[in-house]
């Protein structure tokens, strides 16, 4: 008599079940559908991928083109710098579902702005085209489809202030993207390894990219030179390639990543820049990846290394993979600014409590290190030490005061 009373109480389960994510997908929707409809009229930034793709693989770089246009000419401008001010850095990418996405550095908020320039133009009909790589922003964990789109304060109406380096007031949004992610292809993994490697290491591809960058940097405007690495650098072969294998996480890909990394050179043992008290190098084979744990893996097994000095940025890495690996959750999309800074100010104690550990685990390997590994390693542990009993100095004078 009671079988019966089953089927609705699995029904009402099995809706519980779907309820969140029904909830998401039209919240998603609805944040959309109100963004564009704030949108100022005759303005609009279109999201799509190059050749309109929308199928891709788990590892592979994803191609994405934003276009911005007016049809009303002269009265909006757009910020093309992306260095030197805020307005150029102010996008936030939204995901449906976000619950398999990683945000990497670039677009989590770790990053700086050097202050302060700006290049700014009128837009019009014809669309302001930017080309970038979706992997350089977010990660995909799993297979599935995801829908996204981006919303930015990098417009203007007007020319904008003059020393106005900050964002603007107008909130713009995009259309929603579509993308199909496919299950894991070891495969395709292993082929796009293979021939990514060969770009790395032919001469030609290489000495293209050196070429250009040198050219870049004898530009007399910081501001141009700022936009040529972002337009023109980054769309060199040798960088493409660099791009491909940082998507692949495969445990192979990884360790070459690892292995392929910039380190100090035996020229460079006495800089400041590789010991503490500067910017640490951007390394665009550690921008990003979904397997923390094999990232930290590889890093602790160069580490130990004789011939492998240990600089600064290594444990800058070293540390900032710990941390996602043990803490992923602080890395998932988020929508405002307030939840932004909680997770960054997480961040930065899970970081210090990471960069101890990793003293403790190099300082028994200095007695094995030889020539200038000793050197390296020797100055990189006095640094981070050295970072850290500041860090924690102004953290007890701060709480002090408070």
């Amino acid at each position: 008599m009671k079988r019966p009373a089953l089927i609705p109480l699995c029904f009402l389960a099995c809706l519980l079940a779907m309820a969140p994510p029904c909830r998401a997908q039209a919240d998603f929707d609805i944040r959309n559908k109100e963004g564009l409809g704030r949108n100022p009229a005759g303005l609009t930034l279109s999201l799509k991928t190059e050749d309109d793709r929308q199928t891709f693989h788990l590892f592979e770089t994803i191609p994405f083109e934003l276009e911005f246009s007016s049809s009303r000419p002269s009265t909006y401008s757009i910020e093309l710098d992306e260095s030197m001010n805020f307005a150029g850095w102010t996008h936030t990418f939204q995901v449906e579902p976000e619950q398999a996405v990683l945000l990497t550095e670039l677009e989590w908020g770790t990053h700086g702005v050097v202050c302060c320039d700006s290049k700014r133009r009128y837009l019009s009909q014809q669309p302001t085209v930017f080309k970038r790589e979706l992997t350089d922003y977010l990660r995909f964990e799993k297979a599935g489809t995801y829908r996204l789109f981006i919303t930015t304060r990098r417009v203007f109406k007007g020319p904008g202030k003059y020393m106005d380096f900050g964002a603007s007031k107008i909130l713009l949004t995009s259309n929603v993207l579509t993308l199909t992610i496919l299950p894991d292809d070891p495969d395709w993994d292993a082929h796009r390894l293979t021939e990514t490697l060969r770009k790395l290491q032919d001469p030609h591809v290489r000495a293209d990219h050196r070429a250009l960058e040198q050219k870049i940097r004898e530009m007399q405007s910081e501001t141009a030179r700022y936009s040529a690495f972002a337009n023109r650098l980054n769309r060199t072969e040798f960088a493409q390639a660099q791009k491909a294998l940082n998507a692949l996480d495969t445990q192979e890909a990884i360790r070459e990543r690892v292995q392929n990394m910039d380190m100090v050179s035996k020229e460079e043992t006495t800089t400041e820049r590789k010991f503490g008290g500067g910017v640490v190098s951007y390394q665009p084979l550690l921008a990003s990846s979904t397997r923390p744990d094999l990232v930290v893996a590889a890093l602790e097994a160069r580490a130990e290394n004789s011939a492998f000095g240990v600089d600064y940025d290594y444990v800058e890495w070293w540390a900032k993979y710990a941390v996602l690996r043990d803490h992923p959750e602080l890395f998932r999309p988020f929508l405002d600014g307030t939840e932004q800074q909680k997770r960054i100010h997480s961040f930065l104690e899970y970081e210090a409590a990471a960069k101890r550990n990793i003293v403790l685990r190099i300082e028994p390997l200095v007695a094995s290190k030889e020539g200038v590994a000793k050197t390296v390693t020797t100055l990189t542990i006095k640094a981070v030490k050295a970072d850290l009993a500041y860090e924690t100095k102004g953290s007890v004078q701060t709480t002090t005061n408070h």
